[in-house]
């Protein structure tokens, strides 16, 4: 599949053939224990693998939807950064991987590709952002009741480096990683529960350059 792109008010078509969901992929061990022990409150298996990969269908993929449907009530979004690779480029977006929790209890794999991968249309060059990369901003509003809340909040100082999920990525799955769409894993979420909602936003901060990238989107259960 093909993904149009916004670089810097250039738009670039970038084709992608597999994406690969990491997950548990926080530096700080015991930040990771803090989403293992959320995931097993809610009733999911700890993970057998730390970090985790998961290798989901193209389709899940949409880019600035502005809504998506869902099968029942029990999803949510995380909030992550995506790395879009290339032969001569890869491309930074904000991104959030909505996830199926009831179904997450039985196949985290099947959870993950049931709903949408949801990628902002504004892109960064990652080139553009490297060597300041830690201090990048990754938040999330989630809508819960018609309250609009902050859902999380971290900087990406807090997840593996972008070279070392490459280098997983290539690892598990081989190589070359050109037309490869990762999701990076998520962060822990501020209040410590997961909660479904009907809306859910992620932004991406460069506080250096004083800008962002930004996804959101309405949830509507079908």
């Amino acid at each position: 599949m093909e993904i149009d792109l916004n670089v810097r008010g250039k738009l670039v078509t970038v084709a992608i053939d597999r994406v690969v969901n990491a997950g548990y992929s926080g530096r700080d061990r015991e930040s990771v224990q803090e989403h293992v022990d959320e995931l097993v409150a809610d009733g999911i298996a700890a993970p057998d693998q730390v970090p985790t990969t998961y290798r989901v269908p193209t389709g899940v993929l949409r880019v600035d939807p502005g809504e998506i449907q869902v099968v029942g009530e029990d999803t949510s979004g995380e909030a992550e950064f995506a790395l879009l690779v290339t032969g001569d480029e890869t491309y930074v977006v904000a991104a959030s991987d909505q996830t199926d929790r009831d179904l997450e209890r039985d196949d985290v794999r099947k959870s993950k590709a049931i709903a949408p991968n949801v990628l902002s249309r504004d892109a960064w060059r990652f080139s553009t952002v490297r060597d300041r990369w830690d201090d990048l901003e990754l938040r999330a509003w989630n809508t819960v009741d018609g309250e609009r809340e902050r859902y999380q909040d971290a900087t990406l100082g807090t997840i593996l480096e972008p070279d070392e999920i490459l280098d997983m990525v290539r690892d598990r799955y081989g190589g070359p990683l050109d037309g490869t769409a990762i999701l990076s894993g998520t962060v822990p979420v501020v209040s410590g529960e997961l909660r479904p909602g009907s809306r859910f936003e992620v932004e991406l901060v460069d506080p250096d350059e004083e800008r962002s990238l930004s996804v959101g989107y309405d949830v509507t259960p079908i």
